[in-house]
């Protein structure tokens, strides 16, 4: 637990950051849409992609910890479909509520998988991130066309040209195939990649900070609450489980249990707002499991680390 909460300090430092600097318009708010979109569609593909193009997968072994993390993601979906019935609320509440359950936060993942494992906690988690991606987004944006409030049908051409064109994606995929083929592991295009990954993660959490929404913590309390327990306390479990039925041990344990008690992603936000789901309840999610990962994710490693 110390090794976790020692990478867990830093980065909630630099979370804290950014809210401050928008709080006290250091930063004005109209800066940090911009800083978002900069990170997600510059920084962190290029992150990903200087992380893969120089990994050593022969002394990594990735395959069934990736498998488990997707297959937890496809479960935690169908709890949430499952518990429907029980929960009461309208379509687009709850659509917040299986946004805040089955989204995860993957570069702040990444970040501190980075900081506790090094290298290979880096990879693992890229790898991870480009397998449930499209899993995720093609959950979340079904319940959100069947219950969210614009009355769209299923769009399934637009559904994968989104998964498809997936900044994070493209990252992943183009690492792969420089590793697989031994491009750029040296020289300039090499050193200018990685340069810009650095400036990703720092720029990441600033953003995650700013985008915290205390006002929306007043939201409905009930479905809130229900979130963080589905999101924070019983997703881990889920992952935990289906990576010791796979077989999975030690360190790849802990960072699959980290995958599932990951805080819900600012995204699921901007995806509310465009298919109808329940903004402030959404805005209300990732606030609330952001600041409670704080002390959730060292108990799920710490128990991952004494079962793996």
């Amino acid at each position: 637990m110390t090794l976790i909460l020692g990478a867990l300090l830093p980065i909630f430092a630099v979370i804290g950051l950014g809210w401050v600097l928008r709080r006290t318009n250091l930063v004005q708010e109209s800066a940090w849409p911009g800083i978002s979109r900069l990170t997600y569609v510059g920084l962190s593909p290029a992150l990903l992609f200087s992380v893969i193009s120089k990994a050593d997968f022969s002394t990594i072994s990735v395959g069934p910890a990736v498998a488990a993390s997707a297959l937890g993601f496809v479960v935690m979906g169908v709890i949430v479909l499952a518990l429907k019935p029980l929960i009461r609320a309208d379509g687009p509440s709850f659509t917040s509520v299986f946004q805040g359950a089955c989204r995860w936060n993957g570069l702040v993942i990444l970040a501190l998988a980075a900081l506790a494992y090094g290298v290979e906690g880096e990879v693992l988690i890229s790898l991870i991130m480009v397998v449930t991606i499209p899993i995720v987004n093609i959950q979340v944006v079904t319940v959100l066309t069947v219950w969210g409030a614009n009355g769209r049908k299923p769009d399934v051409p637009t559904v994968m040209r989104r998964i498809v064109t997936n900044p994070l994606i493209l990252g992943c995929i183009a690492g792969g195939v420089a590793n697989l083929l031994g491009w750029f592991q040296t020289g300039t295009v090499s050193e200018v990649v990685e340069l810009m990954g650095r400036a990703a993660l720092p720029l990441i959490l600033l953003a995650v900070g700013a985008g915290l929404d205390f006002t929306a913590l007043r939201a409905n309390r009930w479905l809130l609450a229900l979130t963080v327990v589905l999101k924070l306390i019983l997703a881990p479990v889920v992952f935990g489980l289906i990576a010791w039925t796979f077989g999975v041990r030690g360190e790849a344990l802990a960072i699959v249990v980290m995958v599932g008690a990951s805080p819900g992603a600012a995204s699921a936000y901007v995806l509310a707002q465009q298919l109808g789901g329940n903004r402030q309840l959404t805005a209300g999610d990732v606030t609330a499991t952001t600041l409670l990962s704080f002390f959730t994710l060292p108990a799920a490693v710490w128990i991952a680390q004494l079962v793996g």
